[in-house]
């Protein structure tokens, strides 16, 4: 086993080894954690984990519950970075927490709340949903609706309906086109905010990230698409007319490769439909 850092003293690590892979690097990052890369057997890359002792005490017993057991070396709960695990924020959350509190990371408070932030949406179970914004830029939240974690329908004390959306929820979601319709912190880790009349188009490009938004039942997809044409028809022509060709998504986002032609990802007119399209 190789080791690099800060060296990291291993109980059993041939029983480790025989059932992660070999390990090309080890970090201890703080008493009992380590990151752990995996060399890889020539046909595929090695992988990265979080390598955590049961008696740590830097890490909550609650978060112990979130990793996996390792054969034959019971000592170790295993955490892989893949981001479909939805488990390694919880160690980066508190490793982090750990060093800044012991006076041995030089991070910042904002760090992290980025973590925190990912992990709301990757793990909502161990950090909690992401919050409902109390200030919009059209008055406070007086009444909402969660649509899926980090997206609300929202009613506010001036009488006006909005969608917030919380980062990271919305980063890297929008074209250019709709970001310009939306209000709020672009450069932060703050909430986007769409007033009423682009809502429906703020839901439709949310659904070609997330699938909880197209599939969410609150949402009569036939009339958001017309609600859109009616309010936005330049908007929905271009948009079909790239989808045609196949080659790049919104108004502005360029996509890496070259899609098939899929009529059900265009915006398509249902008269019968009407354009209410909040089913609460």
């Amino acid at each position: 086993m190789s080791e690099n850092g800060r060296g990291a003293e291993w109980a059993n690590p041939e029983a480790l080894e025989a059932a992660i892979g070999e390990i090309r690097e080890t970090e201890e990052e703080c008493p009992g954690v380590w990151y752990v890369s995996t060399c890889g057997d020539g046909e595929q890359d090695g992988t990265e984990f979080y390598v955590v002792d049961r008696d740590t005490d830097a890490i909550p017993n609650e978060a112990k519950t979130y990793g996996a057991e390792i054969p034959d070396c019971p000592q170790y709960l295993l955490y892989p970075m893949e981001y479909e695990k939805r488990v390694r924020k919880i160690i980066q959350y508190e490793t982090l927490r750990y060093r800044m509190k012991d006076g041995v990371s030089d991070a910042d408070m904002e760090s992290l709340r980025e973590i925190a932030l990912d992990g709301m949406e990757e793990n909502p179970k161990y950090f909690g949903e992401l919050p409902v914004p109390v200030m919009t830029p059209y008055g406070h939240t007086a009444r909402y609706k969660t649509l899926t974690n980090g997206v609300f329908w929202i009613q506010t004390d001036c009488l006006d309906n909005a969608l917030a959306i919380a980062y990271p929820i919305w980063d890297d979601a929008f074209s250019e086109y709709a970001m310009k319709l939306a209000q709020g912190d672009a450069d932060g880790f703050g909430y986007l905010f769409f007033p009423e009349r682009a809502i429906c188009l703020a839901v439709f490009e949310l659904g070609r990230t997330y699938r909880a938004m197209r599939e969410c039942p609150q949402i009569d997809a036939a009339a958001m698409m017309n609600a859109i044409y009616r309010d936005f028809p330049g908007y929905a022509l271009k948009y079909n007319v790239i989808e045609q060709f196949g080659g790049y998504s919104p108004l502005g986002r360029a996509e890496d490769t070259q899609r098939s032609i899929s009529t059900e990802r265009m915006v398509r007119l249902t008269p019968d439909a009407g354009t209410d399209f909040f089913r609460f």
